[in-house]
């Protein structure tokens, strides 16, 4: 590099002794690297990614306000569908959410190649349960402890042999 007469600044040269591009600058020969990090790197395009009216105008400024939505939408999911007997009615009756979940999450009917043989999971107490919705001229005294056992009442069957209720988990 030394031996480079007059460099123009921004000229660019690779030093054979510690293999690295070099470039020149006012302050001489600099090691130019690549190590920027997310708050020096620019958007293509300044969007407003989170709706509260600012732009974000770096990686960094996108990261923080995308990752709370997506961290929210990550731990709601539908757990798998299981068949509740509303044939006759009945108190006092339970299933239990978390185990049918880890049945069928642990031993699918199928997967696509090179697929693990289960889906991960999550444990018992690591999930809250919801149910967002039963049919009213079906189900009754719905409640869900934090283990995931579900108890509920049937208090009428359902006009086509079918009924909905609709279960969410929600990791903590």
């Amino acid at each position: 590099m030394a031996g480079v007469i007059s460099p123009n600044i921004g000229s660019s040269i690779f030093n054979t002794d510690d293999q690295q591009v070099y470039m020149y600058t006012t302050s001489g020969w600099v090691a130019s690297t690549d190590d920027q990090t997310s708050s020096e790197v620019n958007t293509d395009t300044p969007v407003d990614v989170d709706g509260d009216s600012t732009t974000e105008a770096t990686v960094e400024d996108v990261i923080q306000d995308i990752a709370p939505i997506t961290s929210i939408a990550a731990r709601v999911f539908y757990p798998p569908s299981i068949a509740i007997d509303a044939s006759s009615n009945g108190t006092g009756l339970t299933v239990n959410l978390y185990s049918q979940y880890i049945a069928q999450f642990g031993t699918p009917s199928v997967a696509s190649s090179g697929a693990p043989a289960a889906l991960p999971t999550y444990g018992a107490t690591d999930l809250y349960y919801y149910v967002t919705y039963a049919d009213p001229t079906v189900f009754d005294n719905l409640s869900i402890d934090a283990n995931g056992l579900m108890t509920y009442d049937i208090i009428g069957q359902p006009a086509d042999y079918n009924s909905l209720i609709n279960v969410v988990f929600v990791v903590k």
